[in-house]
């Protein structure tokens, strides 16, 4: 509890916590902050005698403060009182209402930011002039740009206490006594006195400001203004006592009701005085039972309006991603738009809020209107959302590409399905995800639904069994009502409104016809209004285009969807007719019509059809037929094919689409020049065109125009991503078509771009499958010939992705072999596909092979500008594969380079931190880990700006522990990581980088001596990698250390089976793979350490012979001759390990003299010296190291104690005991006779 100090003047403000909640930070139910009024201060001004009558056998009573007051009628509340410098008579402050309100915001803002309570909801409660100082506060922080914004969104109850909101009439003669004090020497506050003012206008305006802030939609802040009952004496409310005396005594209601109250807001008297609106006497106070009871209400809905009010105030839609326009025959269904808004909508829904994100479904038959309702909410509700994302869930690819669209479209850093999903889940803000036409009874749409409470979800199925996703509400979508059908109807054969009664009785013997069903009805309108027939006659019309449906349709679509198709014949037929006489129009709109039933019912982009008319004009008569040729250009549609211009003839497309709008065939979106339709629509098309003969020439000449269009991918890939469904749609051939098409180069074509949609989406397996076919189609082809190449170079990326990182390169060394032949030495492409290779050499442990070919890349780049983003990516690349290799010097120069050119871009540029970070992990290797630790922090502190969760922020974070570990700063390390494995905690339990910050945790977790939780967290990340296969490196690397734990903890037979597992299992690799010889490393040390010496002295030498073909210098190759000589040490031969550790510490004379590899074999060797009484020696060696550590480590830092005890225990063996209480004393503990160290 806080105590009190007089506070006299205080001209800054002073916000003081008077109570806390009895609850956690998280379960905190708001913030209550109690502001006074004029002449008076903190806790006074809250302060009563004490009254047995109201329950207290106490003198004071703080009602505030008192544990049996406010804070036992709100105790999940925090409690804070505001005190200002409020003297009006004696040293006055020269402010105004507005000063001392700023002061608030900027005290309550700083608080919130430091705590980071943002959202936590506010409650004030004002007393008397206190409500001024609220209302404009509120004011001022509710201004368009204000700082103080999320303050207003936060507030969500406001009490006045006898606050002259209008004025008062006691103003002028607080002025003019005022004024009498400045006579006797004393300073008046002339500038607050004057806004007490009655007759002033700033009050007025600020109050009627406050009412529209509070009240505005969606503002739900509830508010209570308190009056008094009884009079006051006017001089002593007004003024000091001393000078009372002087003045006649006048009762008035200082405050009135007209004042103390706003209008239209909640009110209510209390049975006092006005000095007495804010004093209680005691818990049974009648006015405090009043007070109270209202903040306990407003305690309760806090959090509700809150985060109502901070979900929609605080969203000024950001994002809008739907590409459809609104339908203007949209009639009917405002019962169902009012449901979903009250579902949905963050200022209406009244579902309680959960992890989940609140989900709606719309099921019922295709052509219900379904979209077309989710789509009105949509933009009727735009406002209420931060972001709205509309995305097509007819197909997996389909739905994993929307959210690689989110995700591009808000600039994530993370472009992938998982980033996007991740994002929609962390953010603070409230969206509206719609998943549109979900029909696939195959797919689970659960795993597509972002975990986020602030989410909002809108599915619209043919699948009833989708309904099962609903948690804020689901609704069946069936026929339209009798009124709303006809209405409909009659709108959509566009006849005046005046004349609906007239023409009712027709439209109802229609709408019974087509089953009240949306889609058909405005199909019938259209023919209607294209004056095919009319009202009259549409029904004989329409029976007859019903019996013609029974040739093509399957039983089911005929039950369903008949009447709907009848009604789309109509218009057909009124086309082919058209056609028959010879009209040019109708020709092109029915051949569009065959083309758009090949493709997705999605936008298909007119500019697609101009790339490809323009890629035809190109193709020479002289080219193979296995690349473009006349053959591709013959099988373009026919409307492509009649102008022998250099472009394409739009008038006659356009024309034509216009005319398949006009019957509601399709639906044009004329500014981004778009065309799509109904899937109903899409599926009669199908239907009626697989049973006409030209089938399998209309079908060529969709594909040649998908094949025509993109001839690139790279370089044309805001077209590509449009024609990914499309290409997804036609690559899979119909069951009742001619499969001819199958055997043309076009097959190969849409299978290699629909593999590159299937890559560009992460579905690499069945990508995998299709290049294959595509490659081994391509054998047919020069080995040299480019499209053979980019398909064998597309497999490799593709094996490569998938962990087939032989395949990957053997294919590529084929790629890259034949281009050496055929293209310049510094060809592009040339280029990439070394890089790539030289990429899958270093995943596959071949580092010296891709040591070698980066640097020929690298040289070979050395003609570009410096900064160019190729070189410096290979460079990049290049020093990763140095310090791989040990040769750590030349990695840490090259990326020093790159930091250093990069110096140009901005400071938070990906690239530049990506490049730091990497140096930061070079100068850890090179042991500069000052350096590493300093360039981190520096990185890390730069991308506080991305969110918590952004992976950048989080990886950096991982290394930054790391090198704190490294650097001795173990607590620091815990820390860290203990925030990032929090933060990851929202991802999948499997994903990768949760397990490996939990890896790295424990890991560090044992360096700090906390040997169980590590052994609990890496049973735990083996456990759940158990689903990977078992050689995959991460399932390795996790045994590996929690063997070494185990070994920590004393379970050494735990640790040597484990290790003699993962040895197993990687005999399979080659006999120099880095993984295998880590692993036997690791066995021979859990041998030393279970007694086995002999077995680990075996190990060890077949370890280090192996390694022999590795430079003399290489870090992996002195640590294992280093743990070698240990062993030989353990196991008697004292001269071996002499031997060898005088070899390594020769050979790391080339590392800094504070390189913390260097100075632990130099730390072991002197151990061995002492081993093999050559103690001279051993005391020479480790007072240079202790030395060394001294001037560079830490007082406490492990590494530096242990040499110090090693010193110590060399010294008591000689009997220098002397020296020896010198080096206990460096290490503060006394040094047991038998304690052996390590460096």
């Amino acid at each position: 509890m806080a105590t009190y100090t007089d506070v006299p003047d205080i001209p800054n403000g002073h916000l003081l916590q008077v109570s806390s909640s009895r609850l956690s930070k998280d379960a905190t139910s708001a913030d209550i902050i109690a502001i006074h009024g004029l002449g008076t201060t903190s806790p006074r001004t809250w302060e009563a005698r004490g009254d047995q009558a109201c329950g207290t056998q106490r003198t004071q009573v703080n009602w505030l403060s008192d544990h049996d007051m406010l804070p036992n009628v709100v105790p999940s509340a925090n409690i804070f009182t505001f005190t200002w410098n409020s003297n009006y008579y004696k040293n006055a402050p020269i402010v105004r209402i507005q000063d001392v309100a700023e002061v608030l915001l900027s005290k309550l803002q700083s608080q919130r930011d430091k705590e980071n309570t943002h959202p936590r909801p506010l409650i004030f409660i004002a007393s008397s002039f206190g409500g001024l100082i609220i209302t404009k506060a509120l004011e001022i922080a509710n201004i368009k740009g204000s700082q103080y914004q999320k303050l207003v969104v936060a507030t969500s109850g406001v009490i006045f206490l006898g606050s002259p909101l209008q004025g008062t009439r006691a103003g002028t003669a607080a002025q003019w006594r005022a004024m009498l004090a400045g006579i006797l020497d004393e300073t008046p506050s002339q500038t607050l006195l004057q806004d007490l003012d009655g007759g002033t206008k700033v009050l007025r305006d600020t109050s009627d400001r406050f009412v529209k802030v509070i009240t505005a939609r969606p503002m739900q802040t509830m508010t209570k203004c308190f009056w008094e009952s009884k009079q006051s004496q006017v001089a002593n409310a007004i003024l000091p006592a001393w000078i009372t005396t002087f003045w006649t005594i006048t009762k008035i209601i200082l405050v009135e009701e007209d004042s103390a109250c706003l209008l239209g807001l909640p009110k209510q008297q209390l049975d006092a005085s006005h000095v007495m609106m804010n004093k209680f006497r005691g818990p049974d106070d009648a006015n405090f039972e009043l007070v109270s009871s209202t903040i306990k209400n407003m305690v309760g809905e806090a959090k509700r309006i809150a985060l109502a009010q901070r979900e929609a105030v605080n969203i000024h839609n950001e994002y809008f991603m739907v590409s459809r326009q609104l339908n203007p025959l949209f009639t009917g269904r405002a019962k169902e738009c009012k449901d979903l808004q009250q579902s949905l909508c963050p200022s209406h829904s009244t579902n309680p809020q959960t992890a989940q994100p609140r989900t709606y479904v719309i099921h019922g038959m295709g052509g219900s209107g379904k979209s077309e309702v989710a789509l009105k909410f949509a933009y009727d509700n735009r406002a209420e959302f931060w972001g709205v994302f509309w995305i097509d869930a007819r197909s997996r690819s389909s739905l994993n590409r929307g959210f690689v669209d989110i995700a591009k479209m808000c600039d994530l850093y993370d472009k992938s399905f998982e980033g996007a999903k991740l994002w929609l889940q962390n953010t603070p803000h409230s969206w509206l995800l719609i998943l549109d036409n979900a029909d696939d009874p195959k797919i689970d749409y659960a795993e597509y639904l972002p975990a986020a409470s602030r989410g909002n979800v809108l599915v619209t199925s043919r699948v009833k069994e989708c309904a099962i996703l609903q948690t804020a509400g689901k609704d069946c979508y069936e026929r339209l009502s009798e009124e709303t059908a006809v209405e409909l109807l009659l709108k959509a054969c566009d006849i005046d409104p005046s004349l609906y009664d007239t023409h009712a009785a027709k439209a109802l013997e229609i709408v019974d016809l087509l089953g009240h069903l949306a889609l058909a009805i405005i199909q019938a309108g259209a023919s209607i209004r294209q004056g095919i027939c009319d009202l009259g006659d549409y029904k004989k019309e329409f029976e007859v285009q019903r019996g013609r449906l029974l040739g093509f349709c399957s039983n089911q679509a005929k039950s369903q969807y008949g009447g709907v198709y009848a009604t789309f014949e109509v218009s057909a037929t009124y086309l082919s007719g058209l056609r028959d006489c010879k009209n040019k129009i109708a020709t092109d709109a029915l051949e569009l019509l065959n083309f758009y039933a090949f493709m997705s019912f999605t936008d298909f982009p007119e500019v697609a059809f101009e790339e490809a008319w323009r890629n035809s004009r190109k193709i020479s008569r002289n080219e193979l037929i296995d690349d473009l040729s006349p053959e591709h250009r013959s099988h373009l549609p026919l409307f492509m094919r009649q102008d022998s211009s250099e472009d394409l003839d739009t008038i006659s497309l356009r024309e034509a689409q216009s005319l398949l709008a006009s019957l509601s065939i399709v639906i044009l979106d004329l500014p981004a020049h778009k065309t799509r339709m109904h899937p109903v629509t899409h599926i009669w098309a199908r239907y009626r065109l697989e049973k006409q003969k030209n089938c399998a020439n209309t079908w060529l000449g969709a594909l040649a125009v998908l094949c025509l269009s993109i001839r690139n991918p790279y370089q044309q890939e805001a077209l590509w991503v449009q024609l990914q469904p499309h290409i997804e749609l036609i690559k899979k051939s119909s069951p009742n078509a001619d499969q001819s098409w199958t055997k043309s180069t076009y097959s190969e074509d849409i299978r290699h771009l629909y593999s590159m949609c299937l890559l560009n989406c992460g579905d690499v397996k069945e990508a995998i499958g299709l290049i294959e076919d595509v490659v081994k189609v391509r054998e047919k082809l020069a080995e040299d010939h480019p499209d053979r190449l980019v398909s064998q170079h597309e497999l490799a990326r593709a094996y490569e992705a998938n962990g087939q990182v032989d395949k990957a390169i053997k294919l590529l060394e084929h790629v890259v072999k034949v281009k050496k032949e055929k293209l310049n030495e510094d060809h592009p492409s040339q280029l990439v596909s070394q890089h790539v290779l030289a990429r899958a050499y270093y995943m596959n442990g071949q580092v010296d092979k891709a040591v070698k070919l980066l640097e020929h890349v690298v040289k070979i780049q050395e003609k570009l500008p410096e900064d160019h983003p190729s070189q410096l990516a290979s460079q990049h690349e290049l020093a990763g594969a140095y310090q791989a290799n040990g040769q750590v010097d030349k990695a840490v120069q090259l990326l020093e380079h790159v930091v250093k050119v990069e110096e140009k871009l901005p400071e938070d540029h990906p690239d530049q931190l990506a490049s730091q970070h990497e140096l930061a992990r070079a100068y850890q290797a090179n042991g500069q880990v000052d350096k590493a630790v300093k360039l981190l922090e520096h990185v890390v502190k730069v991308q506080e700006k991305l969110a918590e969760d952004h992976p950048s922020q989080l990886a950096s974070q991982h290394a930054l522990a790391v090198t704190y570990q490294a650097n001795g700063q173990v607590d620091k390390a815990v820390k860290l990581l203990e925030h990032v494995v929090k933060v990851k905690e929202k991802l999948a339990e499997d994903h990768p980088d949760r397990l490996a910050s939990q890896h790295a945790l424990a890991v560090a977790y044992q360096a700090n001596g906390q040997v169980g939780k590590a052994v609990k967290l890496l049973e735990h990340v083996v456990k759940v990698e158990e689903k990977l296969a078992e050689d995959h490196p991460d399932r390795f690397a996790s045994q590996h250390a929690l063997a070494v734990t185990y070994q920590a903890n004393g379970q050494v037979n735990k640790a040597v089976k484990l290790l003699e597992h993962v040895v197993k299992v990687e005999e399979k690799l080659a006999e120099d793979h880095p993984d295998r010889l880590v692993s036997q490393h690791e066995l021979a040390r859990a041998y030393h350490m279970n007694g086995q010496v002999d077995k680990a002295v075996k190990l060890l030498e077949h370890v280090v012979k192996v390694e022999e073909k590795l430079a003399e210098d290489h870090p992996d190759r002195l640590v294992s001759q280093h743990e070698l000589a240990v062993t030989y040490q353990a196991n008697g031969q004292v001269d071996k390990a002499v031997k060898l550790l005088e070899h390594v510490v020769k050979i790391q004379e080339k590392l800094a003299e504070d390189h913390p590899n260097r100075l632990a074999s130099q730390h072991t060797l002197a151990r061995a010296y002492h081993g093999n009484e050559q103690v001279d020696k051993a005391i020479k060696l480790l007072e240079h190291v202790v030395k060394v550590k001294k001037e560079k480590l830490a007082e406490d830092h492990p590494s530096r104690l242990a040499s110090q005890r090693a010193l110590a225990t060399v010294y008591r063996a000689i009997g220098q005991d002397g020296k020896m209480a010198y080096a206990v004393g460096m290490v503060s503990r006394p040094i047991p006779a038998n304690e052996s160290s390590t460096g």
